[in-house]
């Protein structure tokens, strides 16, 4: 009985010692990467993070343009309707502009992705970008703002106290 509590304090000792190890080991390259990622996403446009994720999720085989998930369908279309001018923005240019957003974000993957993966991407990201349903959604989903200077309607009178 007692070499079994022995051999269980020992087990113990070796689990803790090998913690500790992992835990160095995940400091040194957590300082790396932390160091890594901050550098990446700062370099990284509005939405462009999400939809590169998404764009090397459909890369490994994980999803298609057909089986993607409404979050991750929705994270791309965020990034390919982002930077349009929502007073011009109609089906017919609505389509030009995601398809611009597209390639740029192929570009992007291209970092990420070996020349295989690269078609299989395009391949979704066109087939997402020219979807009639996603741009229909866009062009109606998006708010008439005013142009700049001009207050929103029903805002105060500029100092955020109504008189």
């Amino acid at each position: 009985m007692e070499q079994s509590k022995n051999m269980e304090q020992a087990g113990a000792a070796s689990a803790v010692s090998t913690e500790k190890k992992n835990e160095s080991r995940k400091r040194e390259i957590s300082g790396k990467d932390v160091q890594a990622i901050r550098t990446f996403l700062e370099s990284v446009g509005i939405y462009e993070a999400d939809a590169l994720r998404v764009g090397i999720a459909i890369a490994d085989g994980k999803a298609t343009a057909e089986s993607i998930s409404a979050d991750d369908r929705l994270a791309l279309n965020r990034y390919l309707n982002s930077g349009t001018d929502n007073e011009r923005l109609t089906a017919d240019n609505a389509q030009g502009h995601r398809l611009n957003r597209a390639f740029g974000l192929l570009e992007r993957v291209t970092e990420f992705c070996d020349k295989r993966q690269l078609v299989t991407v395009n391949k979704a990201l066109l087939s997402i970008a020219v979807n009639a349903t996603d741009i229909s959604r866009a062009v109606s989903s998006l708010d008439k703002r005013p142009a700049s200077g001009q207050p929103f309607p029903g805002s105060t009178n500029g100092n955020g106290v109504n008189k």
